[in-house]
């Protein structure tokens, strides 16, 4: 079932994969740009920070791919590494007197839009200015300042700030609709889908599975006594019997969408699957229900029903069977698959 973790852990691991691709594409640059300085005849000033910066990307390149490292950290880390390599370049200008190339330039205007990108705005704020206001310190004792190059610069890290804070509104909103309509369709107890997206989600499997309809079956299942449950034990109890009951349902269902029917009822849509192979995980299921043991709780049962498509007529007649079953199943003793 979609979730904001699922969704949150696809982004966290595009943007590693991006990470990664930008750490390698550094390497590649510093690498060419070290073997054009070798092979030319006079030293170059620029040597030594061409160096640092090759083995700044390197070292990127392994924490980019380090896997225990959380992606915020490694945008921190590379942040302050960009820092660190802009000081030494700007150092360099202040030693040298060297001009004030396109390159520094161009790395101004990278490090403050990961800064604004990646960090809360003060501390961006913090790295950015500081860092452009030393630029422009070189600058001045710089043999070729390029001035309108800076005042540029200058000008190009605000707009970076207002994108950025744009960017970071729309992002925000966009997780808050995506959890507003992930607590619409699912159920507030159990997690799992309610019976309103339940309903949504097996009409679009069913328009899927057309062609081979025996291959999408549902199981409409039942707590077996539950009255007893709620009434004898308490409401808290019985809602640790329906929180058990969904979280082995998805354990067992594996990629089977779970849907809390209403009550005490789960639906399991089962998609894929041959009807014997689809009978087998009910079975299961009911084989894992009763090893449940929870504490100051009966040993738990359910009874279930299940039907596949090529059964019914559609949806709504495929559910109507499958509940038909379920409530043979409990006239038949409860504990059982029909």
């Amino acid at each position: 079932m979609p979730s904001a973790a699922v969704h949150a852990q696809k982004t966290d691991l595009q943007q590693r994969q991006l990470l990664v691709v930008l750490a390698l594409l550094s390497v590649l640059v510093q690498g060419l740009t070290l073997g054009y300085m070798v092979m030319e005849a006079q030293p170059s000033p620029r040597f030594t920070p061409v160096v640092f910066g090759l083995l700044l990307s390197v070292l990127v390149s392994v924490l980019t791919s380090t896997p225990r490292l959380a992606v915020a950290v490694i945008q921190r880390g590379v942040v302050a590494l960009l820092t660190g390599w802009l000081l030494l370049n700007l150092l360099s200008v202040m030693v040298t007197h060297r001009p004030i190339t396109s390159g520094l330039l161009l790395h101004t205007v990278v490090l403050s839009l990961l800064a604004f990108s990646w960090l809360p705005l003060r501390w961006a704020a913090i790295v950015a200015c500081p860092t452009y206001l030393f630029l422009c310190l070189c600058a001045s004792v710089s043999t070729s300042p390029d001035f309108p190059g800076v005042l540029l610069t200058g000008l190009i890290i605000p707009l970076i700030w207002q994108v950025t804070a744009d960017g970071h509104t729309v992002r925000t909103e966009r997780a808050r609709n995506a959890s507003l309509r992930e607590l619409a369709a699912t159920d507030e107890l159990t997690g799992v889908h309610n019976r309103r997206s339940g309903r949504a989600r097996l009409a679009a499997l069913a328009e899927r599975w057309a062609e081979t309809p025996d291959q999408l079956a549902v199981l409409m299942l039942d707590v077996d006594h539950f009255k007893r449950i709620n009434d004898g034990l308490g409401h808290d109890h019985g809602d640790e019997v329906l929180m058990a009951i969904a979280r082995l349902l998805r354990e067992v269902a594996g990629t089977g969408d779970v849907v809390r029917w209403g009550g005490e009822e789960f639906l399991v849509v089962l998609e894929g699957l041959k009807p014997q192979e689809a009978r087998a995980v009910g079975l299961r299921i009911l084989e894992e229900v009763r090893r449940t043991r929870l504490h100051g709780i009966p040993s738990l049962s359910v009874s279930g029903g299940l039907a596949s498509l090529d059964e019914a007529f559609d949806v709504r007649d495929l559910v109507r069977i499958a509940d038909q079953r379920l409530y043979q199943a409990k006239a038949g003793g409860r504990d059982q698959l029909i």
